[in-house]
């Protein structure tokens, strides 16, 4: 079974149907994950940043946020992720300005698992393996 930690925007691609965002390789992943086929580790942040986008009004879904979330992780192939002191002290040393890109890439790199992303800035920093 293939393994994955996921970033906040192919998460939201995949759970709001922007499937043509998705790279086909990565669509199908996510499909394989909800065949329960494939994992997909989902950082805490990745939650809390959704969260964030929703209060600005930057991102919108069509049920509650609480809700929503839940049911996001309740789908087979997810798996929330910890957050622990390991995650954190990795972060610490990342040269992200954005603090959910160094806390996400850090779960990647603790759990030792391929990263889905498309953010050229993880991509450029060659911390961790990239799935795209």
């Amino acid at each position: 079974m293939s393994l994955y930690v996921t970033d906040t925007h192919p998460l939201v691609w995949y759970a709001t149907g922007k499937h043509g965002r998705l790279s086909k390789r990565v669509l199908h992943d996510f499909i394989a994950a909800e065949r329960g086929e494939t994992l997909i580790y989902v950082p805490p942040f990745v939650l809390w940043e959704i969260a964030l986008l929703l209060k600005v009004g930057r991102l919108a879904v069509h049920e509650e946020y609480g809700d929503w979330a839940e049911r996001l992780i309740a789908r087979r192939g997810f798996e929330l992720t910890i957050f622990n002191i390991a995650v954190a002290t990795e972060a610490y040393y990342y040269p992200f300005n954005d603090p959910f890109d160094g806390v996400i890439t850090a779960t990647a790199k603790v759990m030792d698992l391929p990263l889905i992303t498309k953010d050229l800035e993880i991509i450029q920093s060659q911390l961790v393996d990239i799935h795209w």
